[in-house]
């Protein structure tokens, strides 16, 4: 079999305007993931309340689903039963108006916080809770005292995972498509399916993904030589 090298060709530049869909789904999830990841890792390594309890059972739920079921149950079963109840209850919202890219930042967020969350909560309890108790001493608040003391220091701790997890957010990416957002995966398989050149496509998304991951990963190797530097 032989491949179709004018598809390959004329495809390849098409898909790559998919990539900034694809960078853009990744920075937005990742932000709030790291955000909310650090502050669920810092209340459940802290707190033993029932918040505490309800973050561990959501993380469980989500670390524990495959990822397909999340879209099936937050894409499509959830406007489902939500539009017949906002219609008798004469609430004025279309669900079904959701644009496929809020679907997307929502879904990734939900499985990706958990795995985030995990990352911080091993960093934090590798880190002494004596620095904590120091800088109240010296009079700094406990906001203070984890954004200025504690978070850089996990930070540096997460960076070989938080890279494992980053690239992993980019691949996850791929099942944008699920919820009608056309990124690399969606305009590859779409040109595929129309010119019946599926192995070709499958190829042109292999080579766009491996190479935005090889990228990541050294961007992450300047920034560990950079931090032994001044370590």
């Amino acid at each position: 079999m032989s491949l179709n090298t004018e598809f390959i060709y004329n495809t390849f530049f098409l898909v790559l305007k998919g990539v900034p869909v694809t960078m853009k789904i990744v920075g937005v999830v990742l932000l709030i993931s790291l955000f909310l990841g650090f502050l669920f890792a810092v209340v459940r390594t802290n707190s033993n309340g029932i918040f505490s309890k309800i973050l561990g059972v959501y993380v469980s739920f989500a670390r524990g689903t495959p990822v397909m079921v999340q879209i099936y149950l937050i894409y499509t079963a959830l406007p489902t039963v939500l539009a017949p109840y906002f219609k008798e209850k004469g609430i004025a919202f279309d669900v079904y108006s959701i644009k496929g890219m809020t679907y997307a930042y929502f879904i990734f967020s939900f499985g990706m916080i958990p795995v985030m969350s995990e990352m911080f909560r091993g960093a934090l309890s590798s880190i002494d809770k004596g620095q904590l108790e120091a800088a109240k001493a010296i009079g700094l608040s406990v906001i203070q005292g984890y954004r200025r003391i504690i978070l850089p220091q996990a930070l540096v701790k997460t960076l070989p995972v938080l890279c494992t997890n980053i690239t992993g957010l980019v691949k996850l990416s791929s099942l944008a498509f699920a919820v009608s957002v056309f990124e690399i995966m969606g305009i590859a398989k779409t040109e595929g399916a129309k010119y019946t050149c599926y192995v070709e496509a499958y190829l042109i998304i292999a080579v766009l993904y491996v190479a935005l991951n090889l990228g990541i990963e050294v961007i992450f190797k300047l920034v560990e030589k950079r931090i032994k530097i001044y370590a």
